[in-house]
């Protein structure tokens, strides 16, 4: 339209929302949990330095040049309060840093033992060709878990 005739603009790609813009961006395919995960990722981030109760993890792939860093933080009965994750890597690794943040709110140490790379490919329907992206998180988890127990003894 035009401005000059007093006639509002009107621009269509500027009127799609974020969510479909999204899903136009996934040019690659990636499995639909993965992707809403990578767009939006509400626990990713750090707890402050200060915050008390908190228990990180992390593990990394070096071949995919992939880092994913998890932390906790535990009431005084061993269940999880709040979690936060940090991830580089591709849209797989992020969201399984997102997916562990998640799941991981009210549970105790016991009930995270047995997350497996297995579960977090089942749930976020990870391909084989990104399998490492869930045995990192499988190993970021492990990591957090084992040094929860350290700081218990």
């Amino acid at each position: 339209m035009n401005e000059s005739m007093g006639l509002p603009t009107h621009d269509a790609d500027h009127d799609r929302d974020d969510a479909s813009e999204a899903a136009l961006l996934n040019a690659f395919g990636y499995p639909e949990p993965v992707w809403q995960r990578f767009v939006d990722a509400p626990r990713a981030g750090r707890f402050d330095a200060s915050t008390p109760g908190v228990v990180s993890g992390r593990a990394g792939t070096p071949a995919a040049r992939s880092v994913l860093s998890l932390q906790m933080q535990f009431d005084e009965h061993g269940r999880v309060v709040d979690a936060r994750f940090r991830a580089y890597g591709c849209p797989s690794s992020i969201a399984v840093g997102a997916w562990i943040a998640e799941w991981s709110l009210g549970r105790s140490t016991d009930d995270m033992t047995g997350l497996s790379a297995s579960t977090l490919r089942r749930e976020l329907e990870i391909p084989e060709d990104r399998a490492h992206c869930a045995l990192m998180g499988e190993d970021a988890l492990r990591d957090l878990l084992n040094r929860y127990r350290e700081k218990l003894t």
